[in-house]
C-alpha cells in the first residue's frame, strides 16, 4: 500500500499552565463592553459554552487541558481509536472509529500516518492594564517553558507508543515585540538551526526520539516546522514604528529565505490582551498586503478562513476577511488558508461548496489547492464535543473526495514541505 499522510495543520498542545489567564481577565475587566459584545455576536460557541448543560463544553475543554501535554496526545489518539463513548442522551457516532488496525480512515481513504502541527503560543505579551490586586506583578510565561512541555510530550509519546500513528511537528510562536532585533535573531537561529524543508529528514528526527535521547535538549530535536503569529497578543504584521518594522521585516526575510511556513490567526475572536480595535486592525489580511508585496515568496497561512463573527461596529460594516484571503490566494503563489475551528459546524462544508459554485472552474482549481484541514483542537471544544466528531463531520461532508484529499493531504504537504 502506498504511504499516505493525513495532516492537521492547525491544532494545539497546550495545558492550563500555558495561557496567561490573569492578563486576559484584566483585559476583560477593563473592557466590559467589548466582552459583552463579543459574547453576543458569538453566542453560538462563547456564551453557550458556559450556559448550555451546566457549562458542558467548558468542562469538556478543561478535562483535556488539565492534562500533561503527553497525556493530551494519548487522549487524542485513544479518542480516534474509539476508546471514549458518547454519553447517554447525546448523539452517537455515525461511523466506526477512524483509527483501526494502525491506519486512519477518513475522507474515503486510508492513511498510514497522521501529522499534527501544534502551534506554540507566545503568551509573554502583558496586559496593557495594571492589576488592581495585592500581587501586582504580571505573571511570567516564558515561551521556553511551553516549548519544553511540548518537546517532553513528544519524547514521552515516542517512548510509550513507538508504533503510534501520530507525527508531531510544532510551529514556533513568535511575537517580535517581545525581542530586540538581536534577541529575535538569536531566538530564530536557536530553534531553526539546521532547518530544511525536507519531510523525510523531519520524520527521521521524530523517529530518532526515544529513551536513548533523554539527555538531548529541546533544540537538539530540530522538530519545528513553521512559525505561529498571533495578532490579538499585540503582534502587528506591518508596524508604523521603524524599529518595530525592522524586526518584523527580519522575521519575514528569515522565513522567506528558508521557506519556513507561517500560520497567522485570522478570525475576530480568540485570546486577546490588546483592545478590540487593535486586534481587528492587526488581524486583518489586508495588514499583510505590503509584506507580501515585499516578500512575495512568503509561505503564509491565514487560519480559520477569516471567519467574521462581528459584522458591524457602531453601525459600520466590517471587511469581509474571507474575500480578502481569497484575493491574496489568487495573487500570491504561497498564500494558504485553513478552516480550523470554523468547520466545527457541519454547515461550513455546504457554505464552501456554495462558494465554489459561484466561481469559474479556473478559480476553483487555484483556490482549492490552497485550502487546508485544521481542527484547532483543543480550542474547538468550545464548539464541538470531540476530535472524533470534528473528523467525522469532515469525512461525511458532501464535498468531493478529491477535494477532501487536497485539503487534508496534498495541500498541507505542499504548505509544509513544498512541491
Amino acid at each position: 500500500m502506498k504511504k499516505s499522510t493525513f495532516y492537521d495543520v492547525h491544532c494545539h498542545l497546550m495545558n492550563l499552565s500555558h495561557p496567561a489567564f490573569v492578563s486576559i481577565i484584566e483585559s476583560m475587566r477593563h473592557r466590559p463592553q467589548e466582552v459583552i459584545y463579543s459574547q453576543i455576536v458569538s453566542f453560538d460557541y462563547l456564551a453557550s459554552s458556559i450556559l448550555k448543560r451546566g457549562g458542558e463544553n467548558v468542562r469538556n475543554l478543561l478535562a483535556v487541558m488539565d492534562n500533561d501535554c503527553a497525556d493530551i496526545l494519548f487522549l487524542l489518539e485513544d479518542d480516534l481509536a474509539g476508546r471514549f463513548e458518547a454519553p447517554k442522551g447525546t448523539p452517537q457516532f455515525r461511523e466506526a472509529p477512524p483509527l483501526r488496525e494502525g491506519r486512519l480512515h477518513a475522507a474515503g481513504q486510508e492513511f498510514t500516518s497522521f501529522v499534527l502541527t501544534p502551534l506554540v503560543m507566545d503568551f509573554m505579551a502583558p496586559s496593557s492594564f495594571s492589576f488592581n490586586t495585592y500581587y501586582k506583578r504580571a505573571p511570567q510565561k516564558p515561551i521556553e517553558a511551553q516549548i519544553n512541555d511540548v518537546m517532553f510530550a513528544i519524547h514521552r509519546y515516542r517512548e510509550k507508543r513507538p508504533k503510534g500513528i501520530l507525527r508531531i511537528y510544532p510551529f514556533l510562536g513568535v511575537n517580535t515585540k517581545n525581542y530586540t532585533l538581536e534577541g529575535l535573531s538569536v531566538y530564530l537561529e536557536k530553534w531553526f538551526k539546521g532547518y530544511t524543508r525536507d519531510e523525510r529528514e523531519l520524520e527521521e528526527r521524530f523517529f530518532a526520539i526515544s529513551s536513548a535521547t533523554s539527555t538531548q535538549t529541546p533544540q537538539d530535536y530540530g522538530l519545528f516546522a513553521g512559525i505561529k503569529l498571533y495578532p490579538p497578543l499585540g503582534f502587528d504584521p506591518w508596524p508604523d514604528d521603524p524599529a518595530e518594522r525592522e524586526k518584523v521585516e527580519f522575521l519575514y526575510a528569515f522565513a522567506e529565505s528558508r521557506g519556513i511556513p507561517i500560520t497567522t490567526h485570522c478570525d475576530d475572536q480568540g485570546y486577546r490582551v490588546v483592545s478590540l480595535e487593535e486586534a481587528l486592525m492587526f488581524t486583518a489580511p489586508a495588514r499583510y498586503k505590503t509584506a507580501l508585496q515585499k516578500y512575495p515568496a512568503l509561505v503564509l497561512n491565514f487560519a480559520h478562513m477569516g471567519k467574521r463573527h462581528i459584522r458591524t461596529i457602531g453601525g459600520k460594516a466590517q471587511a469581509d476577511w474571507r474575500a480578502e484571503i481569497l484575493s491574496l490566494i489568487k495573487e500570491y503563489p504561497n498564500v494558504y488558508t485553513d478552516f480550523s475551528f470554523t468547520a466545527g459546524e457541519p454547515s461550513f462544508y455546504g457554505e464552501l461548496a456554495a462558494l465554489f459554485d459561484r466561481w469559474s472552474p479556473r478559480e476553483v482549481e487555484k483556490v482549492s489547492r490552497r485550502i487546508m484541514y485544521g481542527s484547532d483542537f483543543m480550542v474547538n471544544l468550545f464548539k464541538i464535543r470531540s476530535y472524533r466528531d470534528y473528523l467525522e463531520n469532515f469525512s461525511r461532508s458532501a464535498l468531493d473526495n478529491g477535494l477532501k484529499m487536497l485539503f487534508c493531504s496534498e495541500n498541507p504537504h505542499r504548505f509544509l514541505f513544498g512541491d
